[in-house]
C-alpha cells in the first residue's frame, strides 16, 4: 500500500461558491449573519442527534455494508428565500455506494433529524464537497442525465491499441481500443536498513500480500481483459518463466541470431543487454535499434531466432524506436505461426507483450523465430530494436547483489527500470529508498505510458509513450483481523483531493468513483450470489493513497479482503473464489468503460464443459461440447466457438472457429496424441479454455480405451478452526491449485489465535515458512488425459477422452479398456453457505456407466489419491462400491514418499509418484490405502515404507485394477508406460474360475 496523507477536509469549490455566494449576498443587505442566527445550532442539534451514528447507519441498499466510520454534519446553510436546508456532511457519509432510490431515502432518514420546523424544506446533502445525488455513477443514469465532464475527454480515432492480436473472430462490444494500466500489489525489493531484500508484508496463512494478488492478476483479470479485446500493461514482470532470452542488433543470448533488415535508415538509441546487472543504469539508453523502411516490390523483415536452454512457455515482448505506425510481428512458435500489428508510433523504447507461447529447446530458424516485417508498397518508417522471450531474472544489483529471484517476484520498481522508463521522473524518485520507490513508481509509469499534457508529476509535459490509457487499477489485500467468523471485506479507495479536481485532459477525478463503485458493487453482489455468504462491503475511501492519486486516469486502488484474517483467507486461497472474483473485476471495468464510451457491452462467455470424443472411421475424429451459462451474467451466451488443436509436445495452434457444438477432425496422423480445447467466443469476447481433451489412432492398434477425465477439482488447502488454535493445514490436504501455484510461501507454523504480532519477521497467529516461495508448482493443469494416453498409446491402444459430466452421451460398450482418471477429485464445498457439493467421484451418474460397463465384461483402472475416502460414509454406498469395483477404504495419508512395489514376482513392479512441489506433476500428500472389499480381489501393489495396500486387482466376468494414487504422478514416463503395459497385460489374462462366476 502507499502512504496515506492526511488532509483536512474542504468541500468542493463549486459547492462553496454557490452556498457561501448567497451567505455573503445576505449578510450585505441585512448585516447579519445567516449562520450566526440558528445554522450553528441546527448543526449542533443535528449532531447531539448523530452521536454514535456511523455511515452504514444511513445505508439502504442489499449489500453488507459495513463502515463504522462517524457521520457528523460540519457546516449547515440556510436559505429562506427558497424555503431551502443545505447540510455539509464529512466524508464518512460519500464513502457508501448511491442510487437514485438510495438517495432519496437517504434524504427521507435524515429529514427525520432535522428540527420540525425545517423538516419542509428542500433539503440538499452534501459530501465531500459533492451533493450527493452526483455520487450516483454515470452507469446507473440515463446518457441525457449522466455528468459530461466524468467521460472520456478523448475523440474515439484516438482510443486504438498497440497490439492487435490478429483473431479469427471481431469483438465488438467488449474492450476493444481499450488500454488498461493494471499492477498487482508490492513485490520482493532491497531494505537498506537491513541490507537484505524482503518482502514488503508479512508471510501469513501459507502466503504473502506481495504475490497473493498476483494469483488473480496475472492467470485471470489480465487474460480475461485481453480476451474482451483491450491491451493490459503491467509494471511488474507477468511471466514466471525464469529462463530468458534475448535477441537484439547489440547482442543476444547465447547462439541466438539477429538478422538485419536491409534498407536500413541508421541506428537511434536503444535496448542493449550489457553490463548486467545493473545499478542506476537505464538498458534502453546503452544500445541501439535500428531504423529500416519498407522496399517498393518485396517484403523487408527483421528477424529474431532465439537460442533456448529448455523447451517451455514463452512470453513474447517486442521493443522499438518511434516509428511511422502500425507493422507486422509474426510468431514462429511450437503450434503454428501468429500474427499481431503493433503501432510503433506508441510504446517505443520499452517492453511490448505480444503473448505466451510454447518454444522447443535450442535454436530452429523455421520452427522458432519473431519476424518483423514491413509489407511491400507502403513507404513507411519501421524500427527493430530487441525481441526477449521469458521473465528472466532479477538483473538490478542492490549493495553488490541481485535479488536472486526470478523478476515475477519482485516489485515494479525494478522491472520499470529494466523496462527503459526514465529514472527520476518514474522509478528513482526517492534517496535510496527502494521501498517509497516502488509505490510511488507505479501511479507515474501510468503517467509516462501516457506522455504529455499527463506526463509524470515532475514534468506533465514530458513526451512519454503516447499510450491512451483509458484506467489504472491497484490490487491489494489488507490487514487486520475480526473475532468469530466475521468477514473484513473490500474496500475501495479513489482521489480527487490532490491538487485539482480534474485530471491534466480535463476529465473530472470523480470518475475514479464511478469506477470505484462499479468495481466493488460486482464483486460483493457475485460472491454473494455464488457463496450465499454476506460478504462485507467496506467504504469507498476518497484518500490520498499514492496508488490512487498520482495516475492521471480514472483509477481505483482495491483492497479486496484482509489476508491477516482467517475468514477471509479460507476465500481468498480457494482457485474458484480467484476466477470469480477476477471475473466480476473484468465485468466491472467492462460496464465503466462501456459507459464512458457510450458504447453497449456483451460480457464475454464462461468455459464450456461436457467435452466428449470418438474416432471417426481410419484418420479422422469428433469433438463435442456443451456451452455454460453464467448464472451471474445472463446475458454471457455464446455465439460461436473455437477449437485449439495440439500435435504431441508442441503447443497449440491458432484454432478454428465453428458455429455448432462439434468438429470433425479429419487426416490425423497415426501414432501421435493430439490435445483439443474449445473456447466460447460472443461480441464481447472469448472464454477461457475448456479442459484438455486427447485422442491418438495406433499404428496397428491393439483395441481402444476410453478415458474418463474425472479430475476437475480446483480447491483450497485443509482449514481447521479451534477455540484456541487455527489455520492453514497444507500437510494434510495442499488443495488443487487451478494450473500451477504461483502465490505460496510455505507451511503455516503459528497455529495460536492469540499470538502477537511483532514485526514482518514474527507476524504471530498465521506465521508461515518461506521455503516453497519461489517455487512454482503444478495443481490442475486439466490435461492429465495426454499423460494417460501416451501410455495407452504405447501399449498399442487407441485412445479417446471424455469429461465426467458427458459420461451420459458415451456409449462405454465400444471400449476395450476404460481408464477413470480421478487424480485427486474428491467432495469439496465452497467457503460460504453453499451446502451443495463438488467434485464428488461417485456420482449416481458415473456409478450406473460403471456397472454398465462392468455387465457387459469390461476392463476398468481407476486410479486417484481420493479413491477410497471419498467413498460415501454409509453401509449402502459402500456396499455399492465394493460389490462394483471390489476395494475398500483402509486409510488416507497412507505414505509420505510415494514408494510402491508389486507383491507379485510375476506382476514385477516399482514405482514412485511426486509428493514433491515441482512443475511437472502435482503433490500427492494424501494418497489412499485401499484392500480387497472381500476374497474376490487381491492386493497387487503395497507402499514400500509401510506395506499397507496401495492397489488391487479384480479378476473375473469383468476385471478392475485399483490405484490408490492417481497414474499421471508415477514418476518417469518410461515407467508409466511399463505400468501401463502390465495393466493392460493383466487385462488380457484369463479370469479366475471362483471370482468369475
Amino acid at each position: 500500500m502507499g502512504l496515506i496523507n492526511v488532509k483536512v477536509y474542504r468541500p468542493r469549490p463549486s459547492i462553496l461558491i454557490k452556498v457561501f455566494g448567497v451567505c455573503f449576498f445576505y449578510f450585505f443587505v441585512t448585516g447579519t449573519s445567516v449562520f450566526a442566527q440558528t445554522a450553528d445550532s441546527v448543526k449542533a442539534g443535528i449532531n447531539t442527534n448523530f452521536i454514535g451514528k456511523v455511515s452504514s447507519d444511513f445505508y439502504t441498499g442489499d449489500q453488507n455494508y459495513i463502515n463504522r466510520r462517524k457521520i457528523q454534519v460540519d457546516s449547515v446553510f440556510l436559505d429562506d428565500d427558497k424555503n431551502a436546508i443545505t447540510l455539509f456532511f464529512n466524508k464518512a457519509l460519500a464513502e457508501m455506494p448511491f442510487s437514485k432510490e438510495s438517495v432519496e431515502s437517504i434524504h427521507d432518514s435524515i429529514t427525520k433529524y432535522l428540527p420540525t420546523h425545517l423538516q419542509d424544506r428542500n433539503l440538499t446533502i452534501v459530501s465531500a464537497g459533492v451533493d450527493i445525488e452526483d455520487l450516483v455513477p454515470n452507469y446507473y443514469r440515463s446518457r441525457l442525465d449522466q455528468e459530461k465532464k466524468r467521460l472520456t475527454q478523448e475523440s474515439p480515432e484516438d482510443r486504438i491499441n498497440v497490439v492487435q492480436p490478429q483473431r479469427s473472430y471481431t469483438i465488438t462490444s467488449g474492450l476493444q481500443n481499450s488500454n488498461i494500466a493494471l499492477w498487482n500489489s508490492h513485490g520482493w525489493y532491497y531494505e537498506p536498513k537491513l541490507n537484505r531484500w524482503e518482502w514488503q508484508r508479512a508471510r501469513l496463512f501459507t502466503t504473502v500480500e506481495d504475490i497473493l494478488p498476483t494469483a488473480l492478476v496475472t492467470p485471470y483479470i489480465a487474460p480475461m481483459l485481453e480476451n474482451a479485446g483491450a491491451n493490459v500493461f503491467i509494471p511488474r514482470e507477468r511471466d514466471w518463466q525464469k529462463n530468458e532470452v534475448i535477441v537484439d542488433n547489440n547482442g543476444s543470448t547465447g547462439k541466438s541470431k539477429f538478422k538485419r533488415p536491409r534498407k536500413r535508415t541508421g541506428d537511434v538509441r536503444g535496448f542493449a543487454i550489457e553490463n548486467q546487472p545493473y545499478v542506476d543504469e537505464n538498458p534502453f539508453e546503452l544500445g541501439t535499434s535500428v531504423g529500416f523502411e519498407s522496399l517498393n516490390r518485396k517484403t523487408n523483415c527483421a528477424t529474431y531466432i532465439p537460442d533456448f536452454a529448455n523447451s517451455g512457455d514463452y512470453s513474447v515482448y517486442v521493443s522499438y524506436g518511434k516509428g511511422d505506425g502500425e507493422v507486422l510481428y509474426r510468431v514462429h512458435h511450437s503450434g503454428g505461426v501468429s500474427d499481431f500489428k503493433v503501432d510503433q508510433s506508441m510504446g517505443f523504447g520499452t517492453w511490448i507483450y505480444l503473448g505466451t507461447f510454447h518454444f522447443k529447446q535450442g535454436r530452429d530458424k523455421n520452427a522458432a523465430k519473431v519476424q518483423l516485417i514491413a509489407e511491400s508498397g507502403k513507404p513507411q518508417k519501421i524500427s527493430a530494436d530487441a525481441v526477449r522471450f521469458g521473465g528472466g531474472m532479477g538483473v538490478i544489483e542492490r549493495n553488490g547483489n541481485t535479488s536472486g529471484r526470478a523478476r515475477y517476484f519482485e516489485g515494479a520498481r525494478y522491472n520499470l527500470q529494466f523496462s527503459g522508463a526514465p529514472d527520476t521522473l518514474v522509478w528513482k524518485l526517492n534517496d535510496n529508498n527502494d521501498y517509497k520507490d516502488d509505490y510511488m513508481c507505479r501511479g507515474e509509469w501510468v503517467n509516462w505510458l501516457m506522455g504529455a499534457p499527463t506526463g509524470p508529476e515532475k514534468n506533465r509535459m514530458y513526451p512519454g509513450l503516447n499510450i491512451p490509457i483509458d484506467m489504472a487499477f491497484a490490487f491489494h489485500t489488507d490487514a487486520g483481523i475480526l473475532p468469530d467468523d466475521e468477514i473484513v471485506g473490500t474496500l475501495g479507495i479513489y482521489s480527487t483531493d490532490r491538487d485539482t479536481e480534474v485530471f491534466a485532459n480535463g476529465q473530472s477525478k470523480f470518475a475514479s468513483r464511478d469506477l470505484t463503485d462499479l468495481i466493488q458493487t460486482q464483486i460483493v453482489n457475485d460472491i454473494n450470489l455464488i457463496y450465499q455468504c454476506n460478504w462485507t462491503r467496506r467504504g469507498m475511501w476518497n484518500s490520498q493513497y499514492s496508488e490512487a492519486y498520482r495516475p492521471q486516469v480514472p483509477t481505483m486502488l482495491l483492497e479486496l479482503l484482509s489476508h491477516q484474517n482467517l475468514n477471509d483467507v479460507k476465500y481468498m486461497l480457494h482457485p474458484k473464489f480467484r476466477f470469480d472474483v477476477s471475473r466480476a473485476v473484468y465485468k466491472g471495468m467492462l460496464r465503466f468503460l462501456s459507459t464512458q464510451n457510450g458504447s453497449e457491452y456483451v460480457v464475454q462467455p464462461l468455459p464450456v464443459d461436457h467435452l466428449s470424443s470418438e474416432i471417426v472411421g481410419e484418420n479422422s475424429a469428433r469433438l463435442s461440447w456443451k456451452p455454460v451459462l453464467d448464472k451471474t451474467e445472463p446475458g454471457a451466451i455464446p455465439e460461436k466457438y473455437i477449437v485449439y488443436q495440439r500435435i504431441g509436445d508442441n503447443g497449440f495452434d491458432n484454432g478454428t472457429l465453428v458455429d455448432e457444438t462439434t468438429i470433425l477432425l479429419s487426416n490425423l496422423e497415426k501414432g501421435k496424441v493430439y490435445g483439443l480445447k474449445v473456447t466460447a467466443v460472443n461480441a464481447g469476447g472469448e472464454s477461457f479454455p475448456s479442459e484438455i481433451i486427447s485422442l491418438a489412432i495406433a499404428e496397428s492398434s491393439k483395441g481402444k480405451a476410453l478415458i474418463l477425465n474425472g479430475f476437475d477439482r480446483v480447491d483450497a488447502p485443509e482449514i481447521f478452526v479451534s477455540d484456541t488454535l487455527s489455520g492453514v493445514l497444507r500437510q494434510l490436504d495442499n488443495g488443487v491449485a487451478d494450473g500451477f501455484d504461483i502465490s505460496t510461501t510455505g507451511n503455516q507454523y503459528d497455529f495460536d489465535r492469540n499470538s502477537p504480532w511483532i514485526d514482518d519477521d514474527s507476524p504471530g497467529h498465521g506465521a508461515s515458512f518461506a521455503d516453497l516461495e519461489t517455487t512454482i508448482f503444478r495443481g490442475n493443469t486439466f490435461d492429465f488425459s495426454y499423460t494417460h494416453g501416451k501410455s495407452l498409446l504405447a501399449a498399442g491402444f487407441s485412445f479417446v477422452t471424455c469429461s465426467d459430466e458427458a459420461i451420459e452421451d458415451v456409449n462405454f460398450s465400444n471400449f476395450d479398456v476404460l481408464d477413470c482418471l480421478f487424480g485427486e477429485e474428491k467432495t469439496s464445498y465452497l467457503p460460504g453457505n453453499d451446502s451443495t457439493s463438488y467434485f464428488e467421484i461417485y456420482s449416481e451418474k458415473i456409478l450406473k456407466a460403471l456397472e454398465k460397463y462392468a455387465q457387459n465384461g469390461g476392463n476398468i483402472l481407476i486410479s486417484g489419491a481420493y479413491i477410497g475416502s471419498d467413498i460415501p460414509k454409509n453401509k449402502t454406498d459402500e456396499k455399492r462400491i465394493g460389490e462394483l469395483l471390489k476395494f475398500k477404504w483402509r486409510t488416507d495419508h497412507a505414505t509420505k514418499k510415494g514408494q510402491f512395489y508389486a507383491v507379485s514376482d510375476e506382476f514385477d513392479f516399482r514405482g514412485e509418484f511426486n509428493t514433491d512441489y515441482i512443475m511437472e506433476q502435482y503433490p500427492v500428500e494424501a494418497a489412499d490405502g485401499i484392500e480387497p472389499y472381500n476374497e474376490e480381489g487381491q492386493t497387487l501393489f503395497r507402499y514400500e515404507e509401510n506395506n499397507i495396500s496401495a492397489g488391487v486387482f479384480y479378476n473375473g466376468a469383468y476385471k478392475v485394477i485399483s490405484l490408490g494414487f492417481p497414474f499421471e504422478c508415477v514418476k518417469g514416463e518410461k515407467q508409466r508406460d511399463e505400468l501401463m503395459k502390465k495393466i493392460i497385460g493383466r487385462f488380457t489374462i484369463k479370469a479366475d474360475k471362483q471370482t468369475a462366476k
